[in-house]
């Protein structure tokens, strides 16, 4: 069997089988994973579409990367946004995709590929969203600390030039800052092949941990 296709019951209405929302960010003290769940692709062929939204009500700048753990297999195609005015308005901060020509029609770039001149540029990456064929890839990341470096140095060692380009550089200070984030999951695991319509009820998305040092 797919090892990314979940057997487990679930079940709303019932403490034990629930998977709420407080699940993304609690504190996971006796080593057992908990984790937030969406309903199944029953509506297949329709989209199973989902936004999930994090408000501060103030001004925050990323320190280090962003993290997002899921569980069962990391969406095929995903977008992070972001928001400086409270989610009056939003934009993109990264796509992600399997394949991000087909997704999004955008070239695949990683953070190693931008330059001082074009940090600020909004990527597509296949870096999170290709199966790997393990259990243990959950993470996606949106990379700060890469991004750091190109001004600080591989090992953050020359912190002090990124200060002050954050301050001479336009637009780059306002890209770490965020009053809002958003995930919009647009497409689940598959599990390394097509949608396969008996399996229908075992593709979701899963998250464990939301980490946003800021």
């Amino acid at each position: 069997e797919n090892p990314y296709l979940c057997s487990d019951e679930c079940d709303a209405s019932t403490k034990e089988l629930a998977h709420p929302p407080e699940l993304m960010q609690d504190r996971e003290r006796t080593g057992l994973i908990t984790y937030w769940q969406t309903v199944t692709w029953s509506r297949y062929p329709e989209p199973l579409l989902v936004n999930i939204s994090l408000s501060w009500n103030k001004s925050l700048e990323l320190t280090d990367d962003i993290q997002i753990t899921f569980e069962y297999g990391r969406p095929t195609i995903m977008v992070l946004d972001k928001s400086l005015n409270y989610g009056r308005t939003w934009q993109p901060y990264q796509y992600y995709a399997d394949d991000c020509m087909d997704a999004f029609g955008m070239l695949p770039k990683r953070v190693q590929d931008l330059s001082a001149t074009n940090v600020t540029r909004v990527i597509c990456t296949e870096q999170y969203s290709r199966w790997v064929g393990s259990k243990n890839e959950k993470n996606v990341r949106f990379e700060v600390r890469e991004r750091f470096a190109i001004f600080a140095g591989t090992k953050l060692q020359n912190m002090d030039n990124l200060y002050r380009r954050m301050e001479s550089m336009k637009g780059l200070g306002d890209f770490f800052t965020f009053t809002n984030l958003r995930l919009r999951l647009l497409r689940p695991a598959l599990g390394g092949t097509y949608v396969q319509r008996d399996n229908l009820l075992k593709y979701f998305y899963a998250i464990s941990n939301i980490d946003i040092p800021a």
